[in-house]
């Protein structure tokens, strides 16, 4: 089962709604007022983390404003060190190009899971 611990947490949002389900895990993004929805380009400017699954229109729980956090949700090969994006499925990644915006940084990796630094 997916998780997302809070090692060090920075803040939560919980006011707003979800534009469409998102996941544990997933990067969200503003798109209106008090209006957010999973993040999936990796240019975009994104917002936080959800705190656990969310359907369509419900007021999400958004892990924002710093924080180290522990999760196995993310894809790819993360190493110590890298910067990581949003990926198209709008979890995190390794692998930032010129444009993209750098969302975390990977503090360390083990056993299938990542602890990492939100820099968003």
């Amino acid at each position: 089962m997916a998780f997302i611990n809070p090692n060090h947490r920075g803040l939560a949002y919980g006011d707003g709604y979800l534009q469409g389900d998102g996941q544990l895990g997933q990067v969200v993004r503003i798109v209106g007022n008090d209006l957010f929805a999973v993040n999936t380009t990796p240019t975009a400017k994104s917002f936080g983390i959800l705190i656990k699954d969310y359907k369509n229109g419900e007021m999400p729980g958004i892990y924002c404003m710093g924080g180290v956090y522990e999760t196995d949700v993310f894809e790819g090969t993360v190493n110590p060190g890298d910067d990581l994006k949003v990926s198209a499925n709008g979890k995190l990644t390794a692998g930032v190009q010129a444009g993209e915006e750098v969302i975390a940084r990977a503090v360390s990796v083990s056993g299938g899971t990542i602890k990492f630094r939100m820099l968003i």
